[in-house]
């Protein structure tokens, strides 16, 4: 295994303390994946069964919650059939738990035992939960004011939930320093080379369960991106190896306030114009991996689109009374593929996978105030 640079293609072995290029770009892993179905562990029904095309190996892994490969179920939106890939039911309650599994894993074979992360939400939560798991000590850095009820999870795992006056920046940078002043290693899960590795387990488990086929669109929240990057890699290491014929489609859902994706995909200056907004979880300015992941998904024939606020509400009404109970950054994925059917994008025919990036336990405060203005007229986006 060997980190690389996508754009001045430099290389470096991999390290504890290594999250970043000498140019300042972030880091991938370069490791040859050749899975195919053989590979397959037999009687291994966790993210662990596709343990080949990780570069770790799987006797490597020793913190584990057995991460049982999340469901795949059907239902419709608009009339049109759609599958609900639940990542909500990772151990910590999203889809990072895949990524914090396997930097986690590979930190501790390091001998590392203090972690350091910066997120109020899903990406600290899945840290904390893994280093309780592991017996590392974990300090999460959010910015000053951040509301309890954002951290609570995060600290029943034991964590430490340390306050930083400043920007977002200034909180990533308060992490990143936390080897010089508590000697704890930074695993920023937008930026940690091994992330998206663990995160691409998603991609396996889809592919499999669509008998072992990849389906036409793939449709998640984008933040950072990561869930994007992961697919991306995934998917594309099935058709390196055969096991596939095509790329799904990405696409990517962001907010209108924030919408960096879709104005660098569409060649336009990125402008933040309302930081407001529901879906708390992809309220990120700017990608780590904006240049690559705009190309991913550009790839792929896919695209970025952005939903306003009463469509993250209808979709997140519309999901609960399908008996989907997501938080609302999720239900912006549900927006966008309503909107892409209205607009022609996603047909009856095509297999379109939706995913549930985090459970609606995780803002129970949020959703009791809309419930509070009160539900929506029966309709939503059925």
């Amino acid at each position: 295994m060997q980190y690389f640079c996508r754009h001045c293609q430099g290389e470096y072995p991999p390290a504890p303390d290594l999250i970043k290029c000498r140019c300042g770009s972030s880091l991938w892993v370069k490791h040859e994946s050749r899975f195919t179905r053989a590979d397959l562990v037999q009687n291994d029904f966790t993210m662990w069964r596709y343990s080949t095309a990780y570069p770790l190996n799987r006797e490597e892994i020793t913190i584990s919650f057995n991460e049982t490969i999340t469901p795949l179920t059907r239902t419709q939106i608009a009339g049109v059939p759609v599958l609900v890939k639940m990542d909500s039911l990772m151990p910590t309650g999203s889809f990072k738990a895949r990524g914090a599994a396997l930097v986690v894993n590979y930190l501790k074979n390091q001998g590392v035992n203090s972690i350091a992360e910066d997120s109020s939400g899903n990406g600290g939560a899945a840290y904390a939960g893994y280093a309780a798991k592991g017996g590392l000590a974990c300090n999460i850095y959010v910015p000053e004011g951040t509301s309890p009820g954002k951290t609570v999870q995060t600290r029943v795992y034991g964590a430490r939930c340390i306050e930083v006056n400043g920007s977002r920046n200034d909180v990533a940078i308060a992490a990143m320093n936390s080897i010089k002043t508590d000697g704890s290693y930074y695993v920023g899960h937008n930026w940690h080379p091994l992330f998206i590795e663990g995160v691409k387990s998603i991609a396996y488990e889809i592919w499999e369960q669509c008998g072992y086929q990849a389906p036409d669109n793939f449709v998640v929240p984008a933040g950072n991106g990561s869930l994007l990057a992961g697919a991306y890699l995934g998917f594309s290491e099935l058709l390196k190896n055969g096991e596939i014929n095509r790329m799904p489609r990405l696409f990517g859902v962001q907010t209108r306030g924030i919408q960096p994706f879709v104005q660098h995909f569409s060649g336009q200056a990125i402008k933040i114009t309302n930081s407001g907004t529901l879906a708390e979880g992809i309220k990120i300015q700017r990608s780590s991996h904006l240049e690559e992941i705009t190309g991913f998904v550009r790839e792929t024939d896919g695209g970025f689109l952005s939903v306003g606020e009463d469509q993250i509400k209808a979709a997140l009404y519309d999901m609960g009374s399908k008996g989907f109970f997501i938080e609302p950054t999720s239900a912006t994925a549900f927006a966008g593929i309503a909107s892409l059917i209205e607009e022609g994008r996603i047909s009856v025919s095509d297999t379109t996978v939706g995913v549930i990036t985090g459970h609606g336990l995780k803002a129970t405060g949020t959703i009791q105030h809309l419930l509070e203005e009160g539900l929506p007229s029966k309709g939503g986006l059925q």
